[in-house]
């Protein structure tokens, strides 16, 4: 059930993207345009996991701050990657919970308490996830997801 006004238009992320890790916390922002913006679900990994959707970092580890050491560095890795493909710097931030986030900026990274929201999101087979609605899926804890 939605707490959202009558008159609201949009959506939440559904279970079944919830399911494939949208909405879960650590994961990917791009800023396609005004708006719009595409998530990319992080999974960390113990080996390789078929089905998953989005971006796997393979770790043995459970410990949170060896998690993000990693994860900034896939991140970065990967963004090199697409704006050398599409030969465009891409606006992109990970967002690590509801207050968190490292956006990654042409001088360089940059830490932030303010998270992207609203908007349009899509997958990154430009299906639609949510509209109007946060980026991510309201927990009863605030530990991150892997």
């Amino acid at each position: 059930m939605s707490t959202q006004p009558e008159n609201k238009i949009g959506f939440g992320i559904s279970k079944s993207d919830t399911d494939m890790g949208y909405g879960k916390f650590p994961y990917v922002i791009i800023r396609i345009s005004s708006g719009i913006y595409m998530q990319i679900p992080i999974h960390f990994v113990k080996e390789d996991e078929k089905g998953l959707k989005g971006i796997l970092i393979q770790t043995d580890s459970d410990n949170p701050k060896e998690q993000q050491s990693l994860l900034l560095h896939s991140i970065w890795r990967f963004k090199q990657q697409i704006d050398a493909q599409k030969k465009n710097f891409h606006r992109l931030c990970v967002v690590l919970d509801a207050n968190q986030a490292y956006y990654f900026e042409p001088e360089g990274l940059k830490f932030s308490h303010s998270i992207p929201a609203g908007g349009t999101l899509i997958a990154n087979q430009n299906e639609f996830v949510a509209m109007g609605h946060p980026h991510h899926v309201e927990s009863k804890n605030t530990e991150r997801h892997g």
